[in-house]
């Protein structure tokens, strides 16, 4: 017996799941809420989780068959016709769900490839719908249409915002029925490629399901640590670990309450507070210091700030990571982030955390800096920023802004 099997039986009625993976398979033999808080229960092969009750409800869940050509591809399967359905995705096969086809032949993949920067772009979808489904787009500045189709062969478009260079995309298409699935959707914008106009999107001829994911070091653990501690505005601390290996700064949020973007920026500093020249200045625009020793990046809305410390020049001192909204509109400031938390990785080992909740007119924000000090690093939780935008904060780093 596994041990998520041991959990469900001596929960009672109720069971909520810690964020992360669940070895299946799993058989739920009484009336009960299973709340998987975004957690996965996998297996090599199905049925994955079977509900053998009525009176089951299973809520904010991925249940998933990992093994590419499996004989039993069943990730759900049910017994009774009131389990109900609440966020749950699943990675294979449906059975007994009442009007829901219990096979999808979708795509597990679609690649845009290279796309023109600061235009539209718009790219066109075969799919096979096996009934009706909602669709929706996770990626920011890409949408699809239409969002309610209907079963049978199908063609959806997707569309790119005008993005700026370099922005690389990487996120899903769910598709909305009794259950979630999802196709992955990867592509960059680069300047000097031509525009894409009903352009058919590339899709790989292998129809088995396929593990598509962003480059590991382009990735913060999603699981939360209980373990970890929260710091406060102000506070330093020593950091030995950041010595070693790859050094993560990710800051994450739940959405925004208006439309907007938020960048990372990343300033190399010397002795005295201020850059060699603009190569020691990271964004998405130059995404790599010359030592190659820090490098911008992003998965999914997630600004990410990547360092080898060991790496850097031994005249750059301090690293200062900021973020900063996009454009002038007044009404686009941090009070308008949601939920906004810092993490700081060394390696995939999370140390730090940081709530940015006290954040108003700011349109610009030093998150952390990490900084030498008698050969050893630190870290100092600076979380203040500037009403007056990126312009300011650049000039005082000494970085030209025209």
């Amino acid at each position: 017996m596994n041990e998520l099997q041991k959990q469900l039986e001596q929960c009672g009625n109720s069971l909520v799941l810690a964020p992360g993976e669940y070895e299946g398979p799993i058989r739920v033999v009484r009336p009960c809420v299973i709340d998987g808080g975004g957690a996965t229960v996998w297996a090599a092969c199905g049925p994955v989780l079977t509900v053998a009750s009525r009176g089951v409800i299973l809520k904010n869940l991925r249940v998933e068959v990992t093994e590419t050509g499996a004989a039993n591809r069943t990730a759900v399967r049910t017994e009774a016709a009131d389990t109900v359905f609440d966020q749950v995705e699943v990675g294979g096969d449906v059975e007994g769900v009442p009007g829901e086809p219990p096979h999808w032949d979708l795509p597990s993949l679609v690649s845009l490839g290279e796309f023109a920067a600061g235009a539209e772009n718009v790219f066109s979808i075969p799919v096979q719908l096996a009934g009706p489904a909602e669709l929706a787009c996770t990626i920011g500045g890409v949408t699809v249409s239409p969002v309610n189709v209907p079963g049978g062969r199908q063609r959806i478009s997707l569309k790119t915002d005008e993005l700026r260079d370099n922005t690389v995309l990487y996120g899903e298409i769910l598709v909305r029925s009794r259950v979630i699935r999802h196709i992955c959707v990867t592509g960059r914008a680069k300047k000097g490629v031509p525009i894409q106009k009903n352009v058919p999107a590339t899709i790989p001829a292998n129809r088995e399901p396929v593990q598509v994911s962003a480059p590991v070091d382009l990735l913060a653990p999603s699981a939360l640590d209980e373990s970890v501690p929260y710091m406060a505005r102000g506070q330093r601390v020593g950091a030995p670990e950041l010595g070693k290996g790859v050094v993560k700064v990710a800051l994450e949020y739940q959405g925004t309450r208006v439309p907007m973007e938020l960048d990372s920026y990343i300033f190399l500093l010397q002795k005295n507070g201020k850059v060699r020249g603009d190569s020691d200045f990271v964004f998405f625009g130059n995404p790599e210091s010359p030592d190659h020793a820090v490098r911008f990046g992003s998965s999914g809305m997630c600004p990410l700030a990547l360092a080898s410390l060991e790496q850097l020049d031994a005249s750059v001192e301090r690293l200062a990571v900021c973020y900063s909204i996009y454009g002038e509109e007044p009404g686009k400031n941090f009070s308008q982030v949601q939920e906004p938390l810092l993490r700081i990785f060394a390696g995939e080992r999370e140390l730090y955390r940081l709530k940015l909740d006290r954040l108003t007119i700011e349109k610009t924000l030093v998150a952390v800096e990490i900084y030498r000090h008698k050969g050893q690093w630190k870290v100092n939780f600076v979380a203040s920023g500037y009403r007056d935008g990126l312009r300011r904060l650049c000039e005082s780093y000494g970085v030209e802004v025209e």
